[in-house]
């Protein structure tokens, strides 16, 4: 009993880089969110805190931590906002972690005080975890991910000198721009999941050497977009055979440098095991070495693809490059409704009468993540991360306009805000994930603002009104046939309406 309480001192006990702040400290510093700044005093309710204790020492389960990394833009905040609740919602165990990079003084302050006084409430296994400005002038945003994880393994989890207590841990990675629908575990029942490769063997729980992530579509081109660089990347010193490496288990390193698996590697191989995303999640011990190397290719990988997927890439090299192939899942995850196989198949039995009702859908039947990075509509209703106010969750603001339940049977085709991309739907399945993703991105914003603008608000407006057209014409499109593309006087120059050439699915 002594050794749990000394182990649960220690988890809740915070470094230099976790967010704890004095609560004079806290009164002092104005809410970048507004939520409550005319409130002179806001208690933290524990009443609502999700009933998992760090670490049972009597439960089967391993630790779990599952980390997101972040900068400190309101664009960023609003995301972590929206990831920290649905972690608290499903009951997800484990401690939860922002990695917040590149943050200025003044925002590390502020982000401290929104945490303690917004966040913590909710669990005290959520944190934030603060790491240097890294100097990258032009690649930050590919290298905060890696750094960032590596920074928190070292400073957050005490790496290497505590590999020897946390290398059988678990950590999942994910994105900001992600809401949990079911708890991310170390486990799963393989019949219920739609893997990469159907036929075969397959694992069930995550293991040193056998981490687990979803499958996202590029591919091989993590090791045809280095363009024969593989050497400059990865390393003169691995590009050799050592026979005799051996690991240094105080240390968790090698010491000595064996052969890179990559230089061999086909193609074939290449696309069958690595091309992971967002969730990852691999034992500590293997995370841990992915990170270090993640950190090493990461710069040089984008000097020779210096595009959007680089640092997804890098990852896929650091993994490949340590004999760490994943097993990957279509279905773990949701995000693009035209992005090919991903955990769709909760929708076959679903009609369009029922795809945007609340309780239609059982939640056991969802995949573990929807990941909100696409835009999602039908008719002009609309929805998308880029679109939505900065201010949203400040206290007089107002909440999103809802569809109507049966807006997947009114509609089947799309105009964007813009008034220039449409499209014409063919295919039921095509209107059902446009239909699911719009209502359910709509309603979670809409929970998630209700909740915080309720508790701590002292006037909240909840009015749920805003759209993303401009108001003459979505009022037209209410009014108007429902008919794509509806009945539009003008375009955004005022110019007549001309019907232009969209996509068909």
């Amino acid at each position: 009993q002594q050794q749990q309480q000394q182990q649960q001192q220690q988890e809740t006990d915070t470094s230099q880089h976790d967010a704890v702040m004095s609560e004079e400290e806290a009164h002092a510093i104005k809410d970048p969110f507004d939520l409550a700044d005319e409130q002179e005093e806001i208690t933290a309710d524990n009443s609502e805190f999700v009933g998992y204790s760090y670490h049972d020492s009597s439960s089967t389960q391993p630790r779990y931590h599952l980390v997101f990394s972040t900068s400190c833009s309101e664009f960023q905040n609003w995301q972590s906002m929206v990831f920290f609740y649905s972690a608290w919602k499903v009951k997800q165990p484990g401690t939860v972690t922002r990695i917040a990079s590149a943050c200025t003084p003044q925002q590390i302050q502020e982000l401290k005080h929104f945490h303690t006084q917004y966040i913590l409430p909710l669990s005290n296994r959520f944190h934030v975890h603060f790491t240097p400005d890294w100097g990258f002038k032009h690649n930050t945003k590919y290298c905060n991910k890696p750094f960032g994880l590596l920074d928190w393994f070292q400073h957050g989890m005490g790496y290497p000198q505590q590999a020897h207590d946390r290398d059988d841990d678990i950590v999942m990675i994910v994105d900001p721009d992600m809401m949990l629908l079911r708890p991310l575990l170390h486990t799963f029942d393989v019949d219920r999941v739609e893997w990469r490769i159907p036929d075969g063997p397959k694992y069930d729980t995550v293991t040193h050497g056998k981490p687990i992530a979803q499958l996202y579509g590029f591919g091989n081109k993590w090791l045809s977009s280095l363009k024969g660089n593989i050497t400059y990347v990865i390393g003169h010193n691995h590009n050799h055979n050592h026979n005799n490496a051996t690991t240094d288990t105080n240390t968790n390193t090698n010491t000595d440098t064996p052969p890179s698996r990559v230089l061999n590697m086909t193609l074939t191989e290449a696309g069958r095991y690595y091309p992971a995303g967002p969730p990852y999640i691999a034992t500590a011990r293997d995370m841990y070495r992915i990170a270090q190397k993640w950190v090493d290719f990461v710069p040089k990988f984008f000097e020779v693809f210096p595009e959007f997927m680089a640092e997804m890439h890098a990852y896929s090299l650091a993994a490949a490059h340590l004999n760490l192939p994943h097993q990957l899942a279509h279905s773990f995850m949701v995000s693009d409704p035209d992005g090919g196989r991903e955990g769709w198949a909760f929708l076959e039995n679903t009609d369009r009468e029922n795809v945007c009702k609340p309780d239609a859908i059982d939640q056991n039947d969802l995949p573990y993540v929807f990941h909100f990075c696409q835009r999602y509509a039908l008719g002009r209703w609309f929805v998308g991360k880029y679109k939505m106010p900065e201010k949203f969750f400040q206290c007089d603001h107002n909440l999103l306009r809802e569809p109507p339940q049966d807006v997947a049977v009114k509609y089947d085709w799309y105009i964007y805000p813009n008034n220039k991309d449409v499209r014409n739907f063919t295919k039921d399945m095509s209107i059902l994930q446009n239909g699911w993703a719009m209502c359910r991105m709509i309603s979670s914003m809409n929970e998630i603002a209700g909740y915080f603008k309720t508790k701590y608000c002292p006037n909240p407006n909840l009015d749920k009104t805003f759209i993303f057209h401009k108001l003459s014409r979505f009022e037209a499109f209410l009014n108007g046939d429902p008919r794509w593309p509806g009945t539009v006087p003008e375009d955004d120059d005022g110019k007549p309406w001309k019907k232009r050439k969209g996509k068909s699915s």
